[in-house]
């Protein structure tokens, strides 16, 4: 009996689809493309396997026993579920449905996903999605491990387990407090910020590793009054007058856009960082995942760009 024939009206004098009320094998054989022989074969096949006799033939019409009305319950349930299934696996196929699990650095993670994942999900609203944040490495490990489907990372990475794909820029901007005296937002140069508090990322930071070779390169000496270990430390610090600090223009649209910080160019410096894509060699991501970061891609294209 094929779930994918077409539905039939119900019987007039039961519940059933007329399908199940032909009363006989030879006419129930013509609706499922069988012959009488066959079906009456599926039928001998099945008895012995539930050890009951499943149909009788009353005044030359069959009926189903008692045992055939309990297993017509379950069966009409389990066609009904593969329907389902087919369903499901359609709406899965379409990005529409399923579960999508992923990792993402720190920056990416807290400053960038949040408004993206905002348009997404009202998009996608059976889609589930479980983001893991961590530092860049760690988000390597799990991509290898299997653990999550992709990631996405601001530092640089290098494994040959894994496929990196640039996927957008972020670019480490000088920032200031609003008050402080730097803060009319004109060029300075390296010279104006060998006097001036910095407060920086710890030394085992890949992106601080980065800018201390490029702030090297320019002749900036940075006078160094404390070591944090979060961007968002980082801008606190900075909020509360203890120094300057590089972040990423990602951690600080926010505060650029109220005013509370002011972005200060530096003469003959540009700090940016590649965002990557990563996943395991040979992967193929879902609809969803492909969706989700078509949206990323996005949201870190310049206008006009």
């Amino acid at each position: 009996m094929s779930k994918a024939s077409a539905p039939r009206p119900h019987c007039t004098t039961c519940t059933r689809s007329t399908r199940w009320c032909e009363r006989s094998f030879t006419r129930a054989g013509r609706l499922l493309n069988l012959s009488q022989p066959a079906v009456s074969a599926h039928i001998r096949a099945l008895e012995p396997y539930y050890r009951a006799p499943l149909f009788e033939v009353r005044q030359r019409r069959t009926h189903l026993t008692p045992a055939g009305e309990a297993l017509f319950a379950y069966a009409t349930r389990v066609f009904h579920l593969l329907t389902e299934a087919d369903q499901a696996l359609i709406a899965t196929e379409q990005g529409q449905h399923g579960l999508l699990r992923f990792g993402a650095s720190t920056t990416v993670g807290n400053h960038l996903l949040p408004s993206v994942l905002s348009g997404f999900l009202c998009s996608h609203t059976s889609v589930r999605v479980e983001t893991e944040i961590a530092t860049s490495l760690d988000v390597l490990a799990w991509v290898i491990a299997e653990h999550v489907q992709f990631g996405i990372v601001e530092a640089p990475v290098q494994s040959s387990d894994v496929v990196v794909e640039p996927i957008g820029q972020d670019e480490l901007i000088l920032v200031v407090p609003r008050t402080h005296t730097l803060a009319a937002g004109d060029p300075v140069t390296p010279d104006q910020l060998n006097d001036q508090p910095v407060v920086r990322r710890e030394s085992s930071s890949v992106t601080q590793r980065l800018l201390d070779a490029m702030l090297a390169g320019v002749g900036v000496k940075p006078r160094i009054i404390v070591a944090l270990g979060s961007t968002e430390a980082l801008k606190q610090a900075v909020l509360a007058g203890i120094g300057l600090a590089w972040l990423p223009h990602l951690a600080v649209m926010h505060e650029l856009c109220t005013g509370e910080l002011v972005c200060l160019p530096v003469v003959g410096l540009r700090v940016s960082r590649t965002l990557n894509l990563l996943r395991l060699n040979g992967a193929q991501l879902s609809p969803a995942a492909e969706a989700l970061l078509a949206d990323i891609r996005r949201s870190l294209t310049p206008e006009g760009g």
